[in-house]
């Protein structure tokens, strides 16, 4: 098939789901199709506009299918229509103050530093341009479309039905794609090629061993690995949600389990051996607390890293240990590049360096590149600084964070998604993971933050509303058309009403008896 024909004819397979679909369930199918199927190298460019590719497009296109379900709801509330699409919140910025100022701040970033980075660099025959205003609204553009998903889960999957839907939505588009890796583990890794006619990335990336490390249509065998890891969470955490489908998703939760197993994903597993005990075993307070801890950590891993706080060298050592020395080399290789890259991002740490490979390392003399960039994490801080760094990724953990606080009031499927954002972080580390399913989920949990006044207030008014039999002592005395009035409930009781109607004829039949 030609990636350009299946890139442009998603359009249309969006604009069928939303038709066929509630609103909830045809924004999870969009997104997660798209991202696990569509090529990756399909992409269109136009001048002064995002590239449309398979991230961008399907968000741009579900963005306009929801503005469409959100004014149909907004004129016609009370249709049956509008009553089956489930909740939609208000606006398309979070809601949120601080969710809300995060997210202007990850937007701005990018263009102030494209602003302030306006001097050329010159490494030998090397030369990076200086950007201006023009680079500055492109990537501020780019940078919203990029955090569409972000706000249309923050907008359709924040309450109860719209996670389940989401988390329903991971576990089994997981189960079908795991087939597909089982198949590329055995005849390696050539779906892309026999679909496409195309390979996304070198051949000897995808080496393990005596075997292969699956990727179908992904970017990689990594992001394969990660996404395994997440919707195995899920599937626990479905099997103690959905009581009545227990034995499904944990037949599911083992399928991508022994599918991640034989993917040779180690660092993907680590965080599955790791996080699937927690999403099995302890309680949702638990869960969401210590899915606050990783967040907290991981939000604040430059800093830790910057102090040598990091225990690297005890890492390193327990991947000799444990998986030989290939792998210990490979991430002792990344660590290196992360010292150089840190280290040069911090020779201009507010608004970093910009894009265009201005935030590498370049030998200043033969002009070669000297870096490699792996981890999101260390990709951002060098393009947008401390300040682009916090908006970012504070988007990401923010959620959880403000969510952790009051442990006894979140949801088992609140705190299902928070351990799989936690998983998703943690590979960010080391690896380039931010994908729109990434946003997805924490638009969700954003969405659920704007809801937790909400929920409190009615909390707040159930315990404050005395039991059904103390109303039925103080209204005693009431008829039953009072039960709706003004008269406050601590007020003595009311008279019995009498019980037939006012009409002429009794009104002159009372008067004839007082005669």
């Amino acid at each position: 098939m030609p990636p350009m024909l299946a890139l442009w004819g998603w359009v249309i397979v969006t604009v069928i789901l939303f038709r066929a679909l509630r609103p909830a369930q045809a924004l999870v199918c969009c997104l997660l199709g798209a991202y696990l199927f569509l090529p990756v190298k399909a992409s269109f460019d136009l001048p002064g506009l995002p590239t449309f590719n398979k991230h961008s497009l399907p968000a741009i296109v579900a963005a306009v299918m929801t503005a469409t379900v959100a004014a149909r709801v907004a004129g016609r509330p009370w249709s049956t229509a509008a009553q089956g699409t489930g909740r939609i919140l208000p606006g398309w910025t979070p809601g949120h103050p601080l969710m809300r100022a995060l997210f202007v701040v990850a937007v701005l970033s990018v263009g102030l530093s494209a602003l302030v980075n306006n001097d050329t660099l010159v490494y030998g025959p090397t030369v990076r341009r200086g950007l201006g205003p023009y680079d500055a609204g492109s990537m501020v553009l780019a940078m919203a479309v990029a955090l569409l998903p972000f706000l249309l889960g923050r907008r359709m999957l924040a309450d109860e039905a719209g996670r389940r839907v989401l988390l329903w939505g991971l576990c089994l588009f997981a189960s079908v794609y795991a087939a597909l890796a089982l198949f590329e583990v055995r005849m390696s890794p050539q779906l892309n090629m026999m679909v496409y006619g195309f390979r996304p990335s070198a051949w000897i990336q995808h080496l393990r061993g005596n075997g292969y490390r699956p990727m179908v249509f992904l970017e990689h065998g990594l992001r394969l690995g990660i996404f395994l890891t997440m919707a195995t969470l899920v599937a626990c955490g479905l099997s103690r949600i959905d009581r009545r489908r227990r034995t499904v998703c944990l037949l599911a939760a083992a399928w991508l389990f022994g599918t991640l197993v034989l993917s040779k994903n180690l660092g993907a597993l680590a965080i599955g051996l790791l996080l699937v005990p927690v999403a099995l075993f302890l309680s949702t307070r638990l869960q969401i607390v210590i899915a606050a801890a990783l967040a907290g950590t991981v939000l604040f891993y430059p800093l830790l890293r910057s102090a040598d706080l990091i225990p690297t060298d005890r890492v390193v050592g327990l991947f000799e240990k444990f998986s030989g020395e290939d792998r210990a080399g490979s991430l002792k290789y990344r660590l290196v590049n992360e010292d150089i890259l840190l280290e040069k991002a911090m020779q201009r740490p507010v608004l970093g360096w910009s894009s265009f490979a201005r935030n590498r390392v370049f030998d200043p003399e033969t002009g070669r590149d000297l870096s490699v960039t792996d981890g999101v994490w260390v990709i951002v801080i060098g393009e947008s600084g401390l300040i682009g760094y916090m908006g970012k990724f504070g988007l990401l953990t923010v959620p959880i964070l403000m969510l952790a606080r009051r442990p006894r009031q979140v949801e088992a499927s609140t705190a299902v998604l928070a351990l799989v954002m936690v998983a998703n972080l943690s590979d960010m580390i080391p690896n380039s993971s931010l994908t729109p399913i990434t946003w997805l989920i924490a638009g969700a949990l954003s969405g659920r933050l704007e809801q937790a006044p909400a929920s409190a207030r009615a909390a707040a008014e159930t315990a404050a509303d005395p039991p059904a039999r103390g109303r039925l002592a103080r209204t005693r005395g009431r008829a039953p058309s009072d039960e709706g009035s003004d008269i406050p409930e601590d007020s003595p009781p009311q008279p019995a009403m009498r019980a037939t109607p006012y009409t002429r004829q009794t009104t002159l039949h009372s008067r004839s008896r007082r005669g």
